[in-house]
């Protein structure tokens, strides 16, 4: 259950354009979720965790779906799992997404896609098809422009086939607390004092630039076409920390993936402020410059983590090896302990 305060921020949340996703730590979690009135009341989107049944996600999609409708599919969404194990195949890869896609048939399934070099290929190709993606493991700006170019191919293509441009939305995803998380352990490393100010302030700065992108990219000719023909707007969703952090991501159109308990330990902490995400441009880029004066780039950071994500990932698969067999070809669900991170 949801606190009455709980309750009280995630309205707030969504009055200042941000869209709360349940995130829950493994399938026992996101089941009982599921069941009781959390999903839909409090939460209007989910991150269903590696290892969740077929039927759990398809009523998971069920009792969204309401919201999914009155939303005209802005939110309402459930990010169903693929299995990493074709995550640098791109053709094995789409072939996965689409047989998730078929076996939860629901439209407001998005399929959560590493964005490996084969997941931009996937992702393209997916939305060419009119399948909603979760674009997951973007960790850095540079990586999210080549999100939006594969974002806008995919939409075109689906344009010259004629299918309509509302049936394949895109949430790309940023682990705010992981990044920070990384920085840190670097920081500590180099001897960094630990009440420096650039600490816990690398990953709002990513978030930024990805957020000055996004406006960017929208304020194209092209993209007013696009749009015109019913090409919804993608949204950026931030993963917090364990600490929380959910009053220094707030922008509109965004997304944030909270559990029920980070959500009720947010209550106790400074409140919402208003958007910190807009005309930050400028900030951004002095965090991350002097991030990098202190021997930690950004990018070498990005790097890292894709490379240390994928492989947790594919040890909660059960994945071992490239050609390790983690589940039935195509389906991409098997046991799997652990939640996988936005």
């Amino acid at each position: 259950m949801v606190s009455q305060g709980a309750g009280a921020l995630l309205k707030q949340l969504v009055s200042e354009g941000v869209s709360p996703w349940l995130s829950a730590q493994d399938p026992a979690e996101f089941d009982a979720r599921v069941r009781y009135p959390t999903l839909g009341a409090h939460f209007h989107n989910a991150l269903a965790p590696a290892g969740s049944n077929p039927v759990l996600l398809r009523r998971a999609c069920d009792l969204l779906r309401p919201v999914f409708e009155v939303s005209k599919g802005t939110v309402g969404q459930v990010s169903v799992p693929v299995s990493p194990r074709w995550a640098h195949d791109a053709k094995a890869l789409g072939t996965a997404v689409r047989a998730v896609h078929r076996t939860v048939a629901r439209p407001n399934a998005l399929v959560r896609i590493p964005m490996t070099r084969a997941g931009l290929e996937a992702l393209s190709d997916c939305l060419a098809d009119g399948i909603g993606v979760h674009a997951a493991m973007v960790f850095s700006d540079e990586r999210y422009a080549e999100v939006l170019d594969a974002y806008v191919a995919g939409l075109e293509r689906s344009l010259l086939c004629g299918r309509p441009l509302g049936d394949a939305p895109m949430v790309a995803s940023f682990p705010v607390g992981v990044f920070d998380a990384a920085v840190d352990a670097r920081l500590d490393e180099l001897g960094v004092d630990r009440r420096h100010e650039v600490r816990g302030a690398a990953g709002l700065a990513v978030a930024r630039r990805m957020y000055r992108l996004r406006e960017q990219r929208l304020s194209g000719d092209w993209w007013r076409v696009l749009r015109a023909n019913g090409a919804p707007q993608p949204r950026l969703l931030w993963g917090t920390g364990a600490d929380g952090g959910v009053g220094a991501l707030v922008g509109w159109n965004t997304a944030l993936a909270l559990s029920v308990d980070t959500a009720e330990a947010a209550v106790n902490k400074p409140g919402l402020t208003g958007d910190t995400l807009l005309n930050t441009d400028g900030e951004a880029r002095c965090a991350l410059r002097a991030l990098e004066q202190l021997g930690v780039p950004a990018h070498q950071v990005a790097a890292a983590l894709e490379t240390a994500e994928l492989a947790r990932l594919r040890r909660s698969w059960g994945v071992t090896t490239e050609s390790g067999l983690a589940a039935s070809p195509g389906t991409g669900y098997a046991s799997a302990p652990t939640a996988e991170q936005p």
